[in-house]
């Protein structure tokens, strides 16, 4: 016997669909696995996302619910293709439905990778997009009461404070010139050379609630007289911008779409390897004159160095 070319009968090829649709199963489960944790890592962020982006927010979970249900495709073909082959391998299209059928598989488990691409881009764009949207929703805080539910839902849900950073309450004017005393010496001392006055005072939902302590978001009135005011301030806050609370658990769900995307094209590379023995074995039993015979097939594919040629003598 030529090496590397075993002799595979029935029961070997039965035990072989068996393991084929394991891993056919195993890739399915994995996607699932894949939705299911990408949208309970990013479905906090996503809900507050989609009242000022949500065409992107569609958009990266279309591109997931699309790459699993092709998989969920290619599992249901799968499971029917390996019956086909055990029941009929003498079926005069089964070599060319089999490569069709590795060749789209083969197809979407690297769209997996596509997937996870657009979705890295995206994400990129959408951090950018996002630390200009807000910092526009900090400057129309008080004005319009859609981007003051927003923050405040954000900066409490998330437990984070301003666009970038907290300071960016003290950097974009939010207050109307109308609640300060124009009279007032304290108004004169932070108003800048422009006019502008930017107090440091930030909204009540930045308040962190890790310190078990009174929120100093206004020390202009609350930390009059006290010592070390403006280490109260710092630790009463959350020290994080939003751009950076929103990107974590984006982070971590790109991770996980990376992670599972390749371990479907591990999968694919063995029911890619699986499939062409068992059609091969099949093929060649079929070839001997018993379909439920032995047939010899090459562990690794091989080309075929020249032309063959088949000679056929009639016989009248």
């Amino acid at each position: 016997m030529a090496w590397g070319v075993v002799t595979l009968s029935k029961d070997c090829r039965q035990q072989l669909a068996g393991v084929l649709r394991a891993l056919l199963i195993a890739q399915l489960v994995v996607s699932l696995c894949m939705v299911i944790f990408c949208y309970n890592t990013s479905l906090k962020v996503m809900s507050l996302l989609e009242h000022i982006h949500k065409l992107t927010v569609y958009l990266l979970y279309g591109l997931i619910l699309l790459q699993a249900y092709a998989m969920k495709l290619h599992y249901t073909s799968g499971l029917r293709l390996i019956t086909l082959l055990l029941q009929t391998p003498y079926w005069p299209r089964a070599s060319t439905v089999s490569r069709i059928w590795l060749a789209s598989g083969t197809m979407v488990a690297a769209n997996g990778l596509l997937v996870y691409a657009a979705c890295r881009g995206t994400m990129k764009a959408l951090m950018k997009e996002l630390s200009s949207s807000l910092r526009i929703g900090i400057s129309q805080y008080l004005t319009e009461p859609m981007w003051k539910r927003l923050m405040d839902t954000m900066q409490v849900e998330l437990n984070c404070c301003g666009a970038d950073k907290p300071g960016d309450w003290h950097e974009i004017p939010w207050l109307n010139m109308d609640f300060f005393n124009e009279d007032s010496d304290l108004i004169m001392r932070i108003a800048g050379s422009d006019g502008k006055v930017l107090p440091p005072v930030t909204p009540y939902s930045c308040c962190t609630s890790r310190v078990l302590a009174a929120c100093y978001h206004d020390p202009l009135q609350q930390a009059a007289g006290v010592d070390g005011e403006a280490a109260l301030a710092a630790a009463s806050q959350a020290a994080r911008g939003c751009v950076d609370a929103v990107r974590a658990p984006l982070a971590r769900a790109l991770l996980a779409l990376h992670c599972f995307n390749m371990l479907v094209c591990l999968l694919q590379v063995l029911i890619l390897w699986l499939t062409l023995l068992l059609r091969s074995s099949a093929r060649a039993a079929v070839m001997r004159g018993a379909c439920a015979g032995a047939g010899a097939v090459r562990l690794l594919p091989t080309r075929p160095c020249g032309r063959q040629v088949v000679v056929t003598n009639t016989f009248h």
